[in-house]
């Protein structure tokens, strides 16, 4: 047994087969959001509906709340990660999430821009939803910082590190819609952008976790 981060529960081909779940995920949340007309409908609805709520006391939490996917706490969340896997002597664990984390983030950035088109029922009275809103930037941002945490902390914090970090991002992705910032179609993409990086991070890292220490095990072997 080596002191690597290993995500022992998970296996690779499985990691692999939730990056594609999640890559499909967020291709059908595209093609829903803005080429179905009933679903972007149900969307509009919902997004009317919840925003509701932004003028009263939900809607002051919602903002409190959303500024957790602000740039400035999700760089300091990042180099605290950082940190926390580099003093346990994972740096492995460290890249890893430092490349999650930014890959998601510029992901999302240039989706966002290459996916722009005005959508029906995004104005609202003292607010409107930009072209290039989807896929959500901070939720992106929250679903991958969570994760990217699990992967920096021990094993036995990460059930408590998960259970934290996802439910705060859930509500970072709600924060998003009750403010009249997004569609709900565009948290649920930004969520597939966060999944697949995870996912796909995780096998790779698992990947090479198993190749250092088959290679150490035939070493010793040879010795």
């Amino acid at each position: 047994m080596t002191g690597r981060p290993r995500l022992q529960a998970l296996d690779a081909r499985w990691l692999l087969v939730g990056c594609a779940i999640a890559v499909a995920g967020f291709a059908l949340t595209a093609w829903a959001a803005f080429d179905v007309t009933r679903l972007h409908r149900l969307d509009a609805r919902s997004l009317r509906a919840l925003s509701a709520h932004r003028d009263d006391t939900v809607g002051h939490l919602a903002a409190a709340i959303g500024h957790l996917g602000d740039p400035v706490p999700q760089i300091l969340l990042l180099l605290a990660g950082i940190a926390i896997a580099l003093s346990r002597g994972h740096r492995e664990a460290a890249l890893a999430g430092a490349i999650l984390v930014l890959g998601a983030d510029l992901s999302t950035h240039f989706l966002k821009e290459a996916l722009a088109a005005p959508r029906t029922g995004s104005t609202l009275e003292g607010g409107h939803i930009y072209d290039n809103s989807f896929p959500s930037g901070h939720t992106t941002a929250a679903f991958s910082m969570a994760a990217a945490w699990c992967i920096f902390v021990p094993a036995h914090r990460r059930p408590l590190v998960a259970a934290v970090g996802f439910t705060a991002a859930c509500l970072v992705g709600l924060a998003a819609v009750i403010l009249h910032h997004h569609f709900p179609s565009d948290v649920i993409g930004g969520f597939f952008v966060a999944a697949a990086w995870a996912c796909g991070v995780c096998a790779v890292l698992q990947l090479c976790t198993s190749a250092q220490e088959s290679q150490s095990g035939s070493a010793t072997f040879e010795s």
